[in-house]
């Protein structure tokens, strides 16, 4: 099994979003019908962790092996088909199989649990690479890191780094921006908290004003020349609002610095 990453996306939808899903390797034998209507899904708590307990919204690190359900194995466990280190999500984000967003849900920092995963948990009834559909799993799961994600709240604000040169971007224009992005924060520098994505220097390519872009950046570019750096402080409402996106959890304040690289 591989913890395959769809890297952040600039799509016409929206600027970022970041999708994770757990995909199988590894051979074994599907469960009989019989099995797969009884088998439950279920959490087996190896070690107590200290701290704070994991929420949904909070961006967890875990280290996991996993292996095929085998009701004649060892805790159940059949031939092992993955393990990772440091695998870093969005709890309650739908960035991984379900199993996990369920299973790390109130684990703290240190914690082990043992799941066991019916397929619609995992990777359902189509499977993926040797895992063939229908198939359960045997995870261990321990979690190594947990950060709250903050939530703090701020007004739309554009603030000018740097004046451009050249004609003014308004609306119908095909604009390219460079810009990195960082979650909201009122205790960090500049309301920089967490760091979710930075685009190529090349810029990312999207017409002005209808709407192909949230819209914290439809209003925050219109009146930039080329060349020219803004800060743009964007609420929820202006974002993604109650919509999680990659490591922006719902109803996240959003800040970007932005550089007009072209008006076409």
């Amino acid at each position: 099994m591989v913890s395959t990453w769809y890297r952040p996306v600039k799509a016409l939808s929206g600027l970022t979003l970041t999708l994770m899903t757990l995909a199988g390797c590894g051979g074994g034998t599907d469960l009989g019908p019989s099995m797969r209507d009884t088998l439950f899904f279920s959490i087996t708590e190896l070690k107590a962790g200290t701290g704070p307990l994991a929420d949904d919204g909070d961006l967890v690190t875990i280290d996991y092996v996993a292996w095929l359900y085998d009701e004649d194995g060892a805790d159940d466990k059949g031939q092992q088909v993955d393990s990772g280190v440091g695998l870093e999500f969005v709890l309650g984000g739908s960035q991984v199989i379900q199993a996990f967003d369920m299973g790390v849900l109130g684990m703290a920092v240190g914690a082990e649990r043992r799941l066991v995963v019916p397929a619609n948990y995992a990777l359902g009834g189509t499977g993926s690479g040797n895992v063939p559909g229908g198939s359960a799993l045997v995870i261990d799961v321990k979690l190594t890191n947990l950060q709250a994600l903050a939530t703090d709240s701020a007004p739309f604000t554009v603030t000018d780094l740097k004046i451009g040169t050249g004609a003014e971007a308004v609306d119908g224009d095909t604009v390219s921006v460079a810009y990195a992005g960082w979650l909201y924060d009122s205790r960090q520098t500049d309301g920089k908290g967490l760091a979710f994505e930075t685009s190529d220097s090349s810029g990312f390519t999207f017409t002005l004003g209808r709407g192909e872009v949230i819209a914290g950046f439809d209003q925050g570019i219109a009146g930039m020349k080329v060349a020219g750096e803004r800060r743009l402080i964007i609420p929820p409402e202006m974002a993604y609002g109650n919509i999680s996106q990659g490591l922006i959890p719902e109803n996240a304040t959003l800040v970007f610095d932005v550089t007009l690289v072209s008006i076409q």
